[in-house]
């Protein structure tokens, strides 16, 4: 098995990250980056827009997710005192007297239905973030034709891909946000779909493409300023980047997701049996040895999409990544992970802060299982606050690398 430095000198990905020697270019880039950064939260607070969204991405930005239920001012605050740069916002699990929040009804969306309540909603979310100086990516997890699964009966959605005319309607359903939100200095990014699976539906290599470049047209006719992020095919997976020819838009970025190898980092798949360094037996039937070296392979599919394009790594998204927080090994496979990227210096949003639903990836909560209480009160529909433990490995690796530069 080759090891990293042959990667290093047979791949566009760089060395791993060092935790004792930083650059001097690299200094001078963590310098600016706070000073810029500092200077967006206090302009964005105020209500201003000193630099513009588009230099927002200039250096490498680390965030996070949030797809809660209901997002609080108390919760943006702990975000910002985390140290998180922004958050990758999905709002469709909000309450809504509409079939589907914002759009109204995801199986015909009329140009002017946005629904009134829910867009009061989101400007009251966004005025919370933007009070606690935390810039915003939006993301939408249900399009026309496209309903999320787990709010379609854990059945994918796949008309969008399908019929045409579901792209019109979802490329006014953009062109209505974008011109209610294209003011807000701290919307830093539209991220037009959440881990898009057109390959499911057609053979079509070019759909995705196709869809993209109708969306983005609407959107620039109102909105020349916020930047538009492009999630990969296949789930956003790294090798979903290949589905994506970049349009002619230097304001565009683009995104993936990592949580591989899912046989590891999906706590039922894994079932207590693997952990981080340690072999693994994928779907496909090949064992693998997970470490570093696995790590750097499969990223490697977005260093040469990137390469292949001569796409600048400030526009390069790792929007989603993680693993079980009960994982063996989670802090070693978060460190390599968290690395590999920093080396490559694009930007990233773990998976997730404070999820409201789920305790699986709430990293602030360590490795310890929740325990009978928890599942007990979730059966009756309550809430239980976990205990955090701030200095766990797992959550010390993810402040790590929000501190580094």
């Amino acid at each position: 098995m080759a090891d990293i430095a042959s990667f290093h000198h047979s791949s566009p990905l760089r060395a791993p990250r060092s935790d004792i020697f930083l650059p001097v270019n690299r200094r001078l880039l963590a310098i600016v980056g706070a000073l810029v950064l500092t200077a967006f939260i206090s302009s964005a607070a105020s209500g201003g827009d000193y630099m513009g969204k588009r230099e927002f991405w200039s250096v490498q930005r680390h965030g996070t997710n949030c797809f809660n239920e209901k997002v609080t001012q108390d919760w943006w605050d702990a975000a910002r005192h985390a140290g998180i740069e922004f958050v990758r916002l999905a709002p469709n699990k909000w309450l809504t007297s509409h079939r589907d929040f914002l759009l109204g009804n995801a199986d015909h969306f009329e140009p002017d239905s946005l629904v009134e309540k829910d867009l009061a909603q989101l400007d009251a979310v966004l005025d919370d973030a933007q009070d606690a100086g935390v810039p915003v990516v939006l993301t939408m997890l249900s399009l026309p034709g496209a309903r999320w699964r787990q709010q379609n009966g854990d059945k994918f959605d796949l008309r969008l891909w399908h019929d045409s005319t579901y792209w019109v309607q979802s490329a006014r359903f953009w062109q209505k946000l974008a011109m209610h939100l294209k003011d807000r200095p701290d919307v830093v990014g539209y991220n037009i779909l959440n881990e898009p699976i057109p390959e499911k539906a057609v053979a079509d290599r070019t759909v995705l493409n196709r869809f993209y470049a109708i969306v983005i047209a609407f959107i620039r006719e109102v909105d020349s300023s916020t930047p538009i992020i492009l999630d990969g095919g296949e789930w956003a997976s790294p090798t979903g980047l290949a589905a994506i020819t970049p349009v002619d838009d230097a304001n565009v970025l683009y995104s993936f997701h990592f949580y591989e190898p899912w046989e590891y980092t999906n706590l039922n798949a894994n079932d207590g049996r693997l952990t981080y360094p340690g072999w693994v037996i994928l779907d496909s039937g090949d064992t693998v040895r997970l470490d570093m070296n696995y790590v750097y392979r499969a990223l490697l599919p977005v260093a040469q999409w990137q390469d292949c394009h001569g796409i600048a790594e400030n526009r390069i998204l790792l929007g989603e990544f993680g693993c079980n927080r009960r994982c063996g090994g989670a802090a070693a496979y978060l460190h390599d992970l968290i690395g590999a990227v920093q080396v490559n210096h694009w930007h990233w949003a773990f998976y997730s802060f404070r999820e409201d639903t789920w305790d699986g990836m709430d990293y602030e909560l360590g490795a310890r299982p929740p325990g009978a209480a928890y599942w007990d009160a979730k059966e009756r529909g309550e809430n239980v606050n976990l205990p955090r433990d701030p200095d766990n490995p797992i959550w010390h690796e993810i402040t790590e690398g929000l501190r580094e530069r």
